[in-house]
């Protein structure tokens, strides 16, 4: 069970689009300024692309933002390069804890990415990542993007709505979803839509709920290693800010 935690979590991480701390504007940060945030989430999700099964987790988070940019997020590092507050972008370094080795045990594995993140409404936000798994399986890189906009229900309450996607290239998608007689071909890997739900209960308190939905499509959804099309992510998460 808790490989399958440590899997489950590494996958969704790695999935991730640019976290809430790599989205605020570290430009208006005094210099040598920072914002941190512990706390806790808890959940559930399959235990793989395309299993039927799912592990349910809880695990201790951790953020950082700092003036030049550089930001924390779990188990991701990165930077915001662009100066434009609406225009962001930047590298990306994350760890998946659950990577599996042939012999079947576990070993820590870097990912290595990308982001972008474009504003151009005050109701549209516009997200992307790419990331390139570093000795999994054939290797390969996926491309996840979502759209999604804002709206303030009360003082202190928010709701987001997004959609979203996933590309991956031919050898990303055989370590997941090849077998000795089927060759999965690059193509659209999965849609999404999600919806995530946040409070803020005091000045450095924050309880946040997400759902999202996810489809697989092509290659991936064919394959048969895939027991399930349909997946489901539910986290609930509280966070306090210093």
């Amino acid at each position: 069970m808790a490989r399958r935690v440590l899997t489950l979590l590494a996958s969704v991480l790695a999935a991730a689009l640019p976290p809430a701390l790599a989205q605020a504007d570290a430009s208006l940060m005094p210099e040598g300024a920072s914002e941190m945030r512990v706390g806790a989430v808890y959940g559930s999700a399959p235990s793989a692309p395309g299993s039927a099964t799912r592990s349910a987790f809880l695990l201790p988070q951790f953020s950082a933002l700092w003036s030049n940019g550089v930001f924390i997020d779990g188990l991701a590092l990165g930077r915001q390069l662009s100066p434009d507050p609406l225009l962001e972008y930047g590298p990306l370094v994350a760890l998946n804890l659950g990577a599996q080795r042939a012999d079947g045990g576990r070993t820590v594995q870097p990912v290595l990415g990308g982001f972008v993140r474009y504003t151009p409404l005050r109701e549209l936000q516009l997200q992307a990542q790419l990331a390139a798994p570093v000795g999994r399986g054939e290797g390969g890189v996926v491309l996840h993007v979502r759209a999604g906009t804002r709206l303030d229900l009360a003082p202190h309450q928010w709701l987001e709505a997004g959609v979203g996607g996933a590309w991956a290239d031919q050898a990303y998608l055989r370590t997941d979803f090849g077998s000795a007689r089927f060759t999965p071909s690059a193509g659209v890997l999965a849609v999404s839509a999600d919806l995530r739900w946040g409070w803020q209960i005091s000045r450095k308190v924050t309880l946040t709920a997400s759902l999202q939905a996810s489809l697989l499509q092509g290659d991936a959804a064919a394959s048969p290693r895939t027991r399930q099309r349909t997946g489901w992510v539910n986290v609930l998460g509280i966070s306090y800010s210093f």
